[in-house]
């Protein structure tokens, strides 16, 4: 129960900080951001046109939700998403995740699932949990060897495969988060700026193939743009049981659709719950 109630809290202090600002729908630039109490498709709705414009949208704070929200989610990832499965964050948790992966070897490698222990193909697994929301969260395995370029183009060429494969999924990209100072000056290839250039082209990549950014690197970073060692394990890349818990809390309010009294229909556009 307590890890229900802490997303709450947590969520609670936030949006009395929020309120002091204006939260509009225009957001950074190219980007739609989901409001303190909308829900909003992938595309932003035009009620007098009834047309959707492309473009990404940049997920914000929403109102907390309870777990059962994940239930239809399925999270992809390398060893940092592993672990929220070794904390045992979520109660019936779906991932498909493989120490090592990167953004280029994704679509070509199998997975580890949660649900039998077996090694599955991407598409494997996307058929099998056919999930409504897929959380990604790739990058951290490559930024020491590869170009910025070449991981964005592994990145697009897994979202047309998850695209192709499920068209009705939500494909929500992930930011990915800081490494503790002392890791970036060991090995200068995980400096902050590094970092900073990788998660904007993700930044970029969403809205430019029209799905979900949420940034969790906001989330984690201290003021020198590293990780803190309150959230980090001993490595300085992975993160100890505060950071996922953190992880956690961020992951419950800021939701795709969070307490709304909009749901998107089966056409794709806003519609009303009453």
């Amino acid at each position: 129960m307590w890890l229900l109630v802490l997303p709450i809290l947590f969520c609670a202090g936030v949006i009395a900080l929020s309120l002091l600002s204006n939260a509009g729908i225009l957001g950074r630039r190219g980007f739609i951001t989901v409001d303190q109490n909308a829900a909003v498709a992938p595309e932003s709705y035009s009620e007098e046109t009834e047309e959707i414009v492309g473009g990404g949208i940049e997920i914000s704070l929403t109102e907390p939700v309870t777990e059962d929200y994940f239930n239809d989610a399925l999270f992809l990832g390398d060893s940092i998403t592993s672990g929220l499965t070794i904390y045992d964050m979520f109660e019936g948790f779906n991932a498909i995740y493989k120490v090592g992966v990167s953004p280029m070897t994704a679509s070509s490698i199998s997975f580890t699932t949660t649900a039998t222990g077996n090694d599955l193909t991407l598409t494997e697994a996307v058929r099998y949990y056919n999930p409504r929301k897929l959380y990604i969260m790739l990058g951290t395995n490559g930024i020491n060897w590869a170009s910025t370029e070449n991981l964005l183009d592994g990145y697009r060429k897994l979202v047309r495969i998850l695209k192709d494969e499920n068209p009705d999924c939500m494909i929500i990209v992930q930011s990915i988060p800081p490494v503790a100072k002392w890791v970036a000056e060991k090995d200068r290839s995980f400096s902050k700026e590094n970092f900073d250039e990788y998660n904007a082209g993700l930044r970029q990549m969403c809205i430019d193939m029209g799905i979900y950014f949420l940034d969790i690197n906001a989330a984690f970073t201290t003021e020198d743009g590293y990780l803190s060692s309150d959230y980090s394990a001993p490595d300085g890349i992975h993160f100890g049981y505060v950071g996922y818990q953190k992880w956690y809390d961020y992951l419950m309010c800021h939701t795709v659709h969070g307490s709304s009294a909009y749901c998107i229909g089966e056409d794709g556009f806003l519609k009303c719950n009453n």
